[in-house]
């Protein structure tokens, strides 16, 4: 039967339609009298609860049975519940989420709930509507999630604290490397002048190779400690025109262009949000490799700029020697060389991992198309936002 109080209805569980309704909800639904005692419950209501009807009705938001939690998983008190509350202030209480024992099935469900009191003529609270929705499940998930970010959130900490460790010995023993390595340069360069006429030619060689493994090892620490400092650029991002920085790198290196007699074909380049200094030197890395390892006796160097919807994707297409596909992805490792065809390396190994640093830096990518006797298309990504 349905009553009108004031703008709203109480019912009495006794309306077959009504009924019919309310057991066809997803939604447990009870219908509680003043002292917050069950006088009604919906089929859903039982399941989560994982009670019966003779089980349940009777039974008050007081019960201690309950032993109702909040989410911390502190005592919920009685008298503060979404039910009683209602009751003490004639409002309405929404969405709040609580821990319930279910005393025959042994466990805890999680519950959102809501409580509408029902006014009589005289305002004071007839009945109370309780709703609520099962929220075990996501509470389960949520938990999981909250200890997945903590634990990631640990393991950052540790990564970051164990390569800023690892930055620092990297940076002392490149500094501590330099003078012992002067020495040994500079005394087989004293050994060779002095003595050269004294030694056989065999003797001369392995100076000369010690010389040699001298300056490359000079090249390596300097090319590691710009690695590293990539991470310690402290320069704001600006906006940077692309194709001036194209056109200074070629000044830079007009003797070595003229001395191979390469042509360097710009196309038009846009204006890009970055860190200047290191766009410099991702551009004179690229540009530098596609001379270094150009064997054919007029190189051809290519820059050109395609726009996409979230990021500039630049090219640098040369026609030297090509990449064999095991070692398109490990150049752009720190160390790995590439070689030349008789096996010797020019480089130190380390100019393409500073590239992939500074391109990744810039939310890009970056990776190289080689086709036989066709030369290699170095590609790389610079999203239009930095963050």
């Amino acid at each position: 039967m349905k009553q009108k109080t004031q703008n709203r209805f109480i019912f009495s569980g006794n309306d077959e339609k009504i009924n019919r309704l309310i057991n066809s909800l997803k939604v447990g639904v009870l219908l509680q009298g003043p002292q917050a005692e069950i006088l009604f419950s919906n089929k859903a209501a039982l399941n989560m609860l994982g009670l019966t009807e003779e089980e349940l009705h009777g039974r008050s938001s007081f019960h201690s049975d309950w032993n109702v939690i909040r989410e911390d998983e502190s005592p919920f008190s009685a008298s503060t519940q979404p039910v009683p509350t209602a009751i003490a202030t004639k409002k309405s209480v929404l969405n709040v989420i609580l821990g319930v024992y279910r005393p025959i099935t042994k466990d805890r469900i999680w519950l959102q709930m809501n409580a509408e009191p029902l006014l009589d003529n005289d305002g004071e609270v007839k009945e109370v509507i309780c709703s609520f929705s099962d929220i075990t499940q996501r509470k389960a998930v949520e938990e999981k999630m909250e200890w997945l970010y903590q634990n990631l959130e640990m393991k950052a900490m540790e990564l970051a604290a164990s390569n800023a460790e690892l930055e620092r010995v990297a940076h002392v023993a490149s500094h501590d490397l330099q003078e012992p390595l002067r020495m040994v340069s500079s005394f087989m360069e004293l050994l060779n002048k002095k003595y050269s006429k004294q030694l056989d030619e065999q003797a001369c060689e392995y100076i000369n190779y010690a010389v040699d493994g001298a300056k490359r090892m000079k090249n390596l620490i300097i090319n590691l400690q710009e690695f590293l400092a990539v991470n310690n650029n402290t320069e704001e991002i600006s906006q940077t025109d692309m194709n001036e920085v194209l056109q200074n790198n070629i000044y830079a290196i007009a003797d070595k262009i003229k001395k191979r007699g390469a042509k360097i074909i710009i196309n038009k380049l846009p204006i890009v949000n970055v860190k200047k200094t290191l766009i410099v030197r991702l551009v004179q890395n690229l540009i530098g490799n596609s001379l270094k390892y150009n064997t054919s006796d007029n190189p051809v160097i290519e820059v050109g700029c395609e726009e996409k919807e979230e990021h500039f994707l630049f090219s640098v297409r040369d026609n030297g020697i090509s990449i064999e596909p095991k070692y398109r992805k490990k150049i752009f490792l720190l160390f790995p060389q590439m070689n030349t065809a008789n096996g010797s390396s020019k480089g130190t190994g380390v100019g393409l991992a500073i590239c992939k640093k500074i391109v990744e830096w810039h939310g890009g990518t970056i990776w190289v198309d080689s086709k036989e006797d066709k030369g290699n298309t170095f590609y790389f990504t610079i999203a239009k936002k930095q963050y």
